[in-house]
């Protein structure tokens, strides 16, 4: 497989899935004050400052040597409104595995807007990179999100106790996985395209 390639751009057939940056940090940090997206996770509370901070500090290419977390604002794409976020979390060991992340507001929820984008970003990484295990943490009570990860392929791996925190209190999480061996490539009439940028530097 070839080296990661960083995706700077994604496209499907209704949304718009570009990196997170220095320069479009304020719109990510706006949507996480959402109050209804910390129902079932813990969004950062952080002033916009630091989180813009923070931002300029994670690893500028999405490579085969990079480590850390990756984002992409979700937008429609006729509006160009931000409706959410992704996101891919690439941890020291071991570096062919991530974590995979979505949020997104509460009037765009049951209308396969999230399906959609996790699906492109489930694309692109194991097309895109040397990846082989993606893994997905939800609430057991967000039946929602199991079933978004079961759609796309996602098997339910274990489940822990007290493993996050979410509003300020302990909670229980079931972990999914998903693996190359089991992903399947979308078919070629998919509506799901992944645009490379002629750059080489965001993210």
């Amino acid at each position: 497989m070839s080296a990661l390639r960083h995706l700077d751009a994604m496209t499907t057939s209704r949304l718009r899935l570009a990196a997170v940056t220095p320069a479009n940090a304020g719109v990510l940090w706006r949507l996480m004050q959402e109050p209804k997206l910390r129902e079932f996770q813990d969004v950062p509370r952080l002033g916009r400052e630091e989180f813009a901070r923070r931002v300029a500090q994670r690893p500028k290419q999405f490579q085969a040597s990079a480590v850390g977390r990756f984002e992409w604002l979700v937008s429609l794409t006729e509006e160009r409104r931000a409706i959410g976020w992704v996101s891919l979390r690439v941890g020291e060991q071991p570096r062919n595995s991530a974590e995979i992340g979505y949020s997104f507001l509460a009037q765009y929820r049951t209308q396969g807007y999230a399906t959609e984008a996790v699906t492109a970003l489930v694309e692109a990484a194991f097309t895109g990179s040397e990846l082989t295990r993606i893994e997905a943490c939800c609430l057991p009570e967000n039946l929602a999100s199991c079933r978004l990860l079961e759609r796309i392929g996602f098997a339910y791996k274990k489940s822990q106790r007290n493993a996050a925190v979410v509003r300020g209190r302990a909670v229980d999480i079931v972990v999914y996985e998903l693996t190359r061996e089991r992903w399947q490539p979308a078919q070629s009439g998919s509506a799901n395209t992944i645009v490379m940028p002629a750059s080489t530097k965001p993210k």
